[in-house]
């Protein structure tokens, strides 16, 4: 099929418009920037780009896919599948009718002989890879999504990593929001080296519920997924090993790596997102990162860091000069690092250059989160707090999100709230003591 013919089709069925924008339902439109045609091995797939998001149109299935799905054919060539029942035998089975014999089937699809022939033969052959199904099912002209739910396990390597796999894996709904607000706080995304570069999820957190919170989400969105857990210092860390998880939040704006080193923004999925979206990434983000405090000036903080980097020689002789009047953390792993307020840093620099660094450097993350607060009337201010030298001698800032005002305190308990109860007892009290009424608690 022709790139023309596609955009027409596109255009027809009102995804795309006259001015080459994607529209879909909740999402603000996306400016196509790049067209172009790429081979999935015996397939073409054509991409649309916007601002590095990529929506792929798979011309074999008349699919538009936008990057906050993830269906099972996505997934890389060499990942494993379990079918439910007899399903795979009677896709061979009538593959097999259709080309006149086994030999003949796999010549045409391009498969090795000894693959299918053990299955038939009962060698213990019970998986099929991703490129094997898709050849398959192409050959038998039926449809990809229609095996979606007849998807038993995906395994890659010894383990299962996903029993009955929930696909096509979506993020664009309330617990995506969730996910992704977990995983820019307590969790992270992270290249394995010693696994051919394998995209890792890890999640960590001292609170049962939170804990709890995050595994019912994985398997909610993916599938009973495999999740590895170990306890460091009081704390529960959780592993996940697929990187279809990985890569489908990467996919939606996740940061990969460490968050304050690589100053990442808020996923744009819900920057683009609705309002639902918003409120629960707002809502778990707070659930992780935030600190409550009664009283009759209670109020609400978040912290988050950022290294700041291509610090000329002046800026960080001015900084090491001041961070000497700061004091001394040592840390349980034998680490140490060197920490002095912003306000004490400032009072020991007269250098405009470094005031300017102090206070125009807030965090991306935290100033995106500040915004999003703002969309639902929330006003709210950022400060500098800390600086911080660690032991391998970097610079990290520390700012601090506040919200103090008696009627932002009751619009974040109204519009964001929590769902974990310590959060939310803490934010009632903070609640009733400036005279605000208990509303329901939020799920």
């Amino acid at each position: 099929m022709k790139e023309r013919d596609i955009l027409n089709k596109l255009k027809i069925k009102k995804v795309l418009t006259k001015d080459n924008h994607l529209k879909f339902n909740s999402f603000k439109p996306f400016k196509v920037e790049k067209i172009y045609f790429q081979k999935r091995n015996f397939e073409e797939v054509l991409v649309l780009e916007s601002k590095g998001k990529i929506f792929e149109y798979w011309t074999s299935q008349d699919l538009l896919v936008p990057p906050w799905q993830t269906h099972w054919f996505q997934l890389k060539d060499n990942f494993l599948l379990k079918l439910k029942g007899k399903l795979l035998e009677e896709f061979i089975s009538k593959a097999t009718l259709k080309a006149g014999n086994l030999n003949v089937l796999c010549k045409k699809i391009q498969m090795s002989y000894p693959t299918f022939y053990n299955f038939v033969n009962k060698k213990g052959i019970e998986m099929i890879s991703i490129l094997k199904l898709r050849k398959l099912l192409n050959y038998l002209e039926t449809s990809y999504d229609s095996i979606n739910k007849k998807i038993e396990y995906t395994k890659k390597g010894n383990k299962i990593s996903i029993e009955n796999p929930n696909f096509p894996i979506s993020l664009d709904n309330a617990l995506g929001g969730l996910l992704l607000g977990m995983v820019v706080s307590d969790g992270c995304i992270y290249i394995d080296k010693k696994a051919r570069n394998c995209v890792r999820t890890k999640y960590s957190s001292g609170e049962k519920e939170s804990i709890k919170k995050f595994i019912e989400i994985i398997n909610e969105i993916y599938g009973k997924t495999f999740i590895q857990s170990e306890y460091i210092r009081n704390c529960e860390i959780l592993k996940i090993g697929s990187s279809i998880v990985g890569d489908s939040l990467l996919k939606a704006g996740a940061i990969l790596g460490h968050k304050a080193r690589n100053d990442g923004p808020v996923p744009w999925l819900i920057r683009y997102g609705n309002r639902e979206l918003k409120r629960k990434y707002l809502q778990a983000v707070f659930e992780d990162e935030a600190s409550l405090y009664s009283g009759r000036w209670g109020y609400i903080n978040l912290s988050r860091y950022k290294h700041l980097k291509n610090l000329t020689k002046n800026q960080r002789d001015e900084l090491d000069s001041a961070i000497k009047h700061g004091r001394i953390n040592k840390f349980p792993t034998g680490h140490e690092n060197q920490r002095i307020s912003v306000k004490s840093a400032l009072e020991r620099s007269d250098r405009k250059e470094i005031r300017e660094l102090l206070l125009n450097s807030a965090p991306r993350l935290l100033s995106g989160e500040s915004e999003l607060l703002g969309e639902f009337g929330i006003t709210n201010r950022l400060w500098p707090c800390s600086l911080t030298k660690t032991s391998l001698g970097n610079y990290s800032l520390s700012y601090t999100l506040f919200i103090s005002r008696k009627e932002d305190i009751l619009k974040f308990y109204k519009e964001i709230g929590f769902s974990l109860d310590n959060k939310y007892k803490k934010l009632s009290k903070i609640v009733e003591d400036i005279g605000g009424k208990k509303i329901v608690k939020t799920v």
